[in-house]
């Protein structure tokens, strides 16, 4: 069986290796969002999923028992990166993508799957949070929503881990004691920054830094009733304004000044 290949793959595995995530060690704050996927989905496996470049590695799973990776051409989720969308296969056996898996003939066989894409704030697939389960079946629409608002979980998870990893290696030359006068001085220059922006850029800013799982452009465009096009023109004024390379970026300046706060 071949292993299906995001037409991007270089690039997507570029990006994919730069959050350094791939053999770490467990965390609970993964744990906990496959654990709760696994309970509201009704399914007796569930997994986050990095597809590399001939491997998927698992950061995160309910009901593999130690099981960490498997091999690229028996990996389900490979379709999903390849489409770059929400991939549900009710019948494996029934499914040209799926029948001539080995693992859809184990004991016991998986026979159901369902996968939402793990997409960065940039875009980029890097793999997906999915349920399996041993029989066919399929997920109830409000199942299928929440796959995806906790993919989208997961990626914030990731995005915010890299960002404040890279702040906290470019301030690590400061002594505890200039810390206060530090935050001082990055809320005055953050705060400037924020300043210049337009009444339009801030409600950009403002969903971005929200909790609410508002990040891609198309999901702001729609909020505020504006082209995506718009957005994109409006990110890149905002990033260029705040001096920051990405989303990611802008996010952790932004919370860790203190300049706005989280917002449900």
């Amino acid at each position: 069986m071949l292993a299906a290949t995001h037409p991007e793959n270089d690039q997507r595995l570029h990006v994919l290796r730069s959050f350094d995530v791939l053999d770490t060690a467990p965390e609970k704050a993964y744990d906990d969002i496959t654990q709760l996927t696994a309970e509201l989905c009704e399914a007796p496996i569930c997994m986050v999923t990095l597809v590399e470049e001939d491997r998927q590695w698992f950061k995160s799973t309910v009901g593999l028992g130690r099981l960490c990776e498997t091999p690229l051409e028996q990996s389900l989720c490979t379709h999903a990166v390849a489409q770059d969308s929400y991939l549900e296969i009710e019948d494996t056996l029934l499914d040209e993508r799926s029948k001539d898996n080995p693992l859809c003939h184990g004991n016991p066989p998986i026979r159901f799957y369902a996968g939402a894409i793990l997409r960065t704030f940039d875009g980029w697939p890097l793999g997906t949070l999915c349920v399996l389960d041993v029989k066919p079946r399929k997920l109830t629409a409000l199942q299928k929503r929440v796959l995806q608002v906790n993919a989208k979980s997961v990626t914030q998870l990731l995005e915010l881990t890299r960002a404040l990893i890279k702040e906290t290696k470019s301030s690590a030359h400061l002594s505890v004691a200039s810390v206060p006068t530090e935050y001082a001085a990055l809320y005055k220059k953050v705060s400037a920054r924020y300043a210049t922006l337009t009444p339009r850029e801030k409600e950009v800013v403002d969903l971005i830094a929200s909790d609410t799982g508002i990040l891609s452009s198309k999901e702001i465009a729609r909020h505020l009733g504006i082209s995506h096009r718009t957005v994109d023109h409006h990110r890149a004024s905002i990033m260029k304004k705040m001096k920051v390379d990405s989303v990611a970026e802008l996010i952790a300046v932004i919370l860790k000044s203190g300049i706005l706060q989280p917002t449900g």
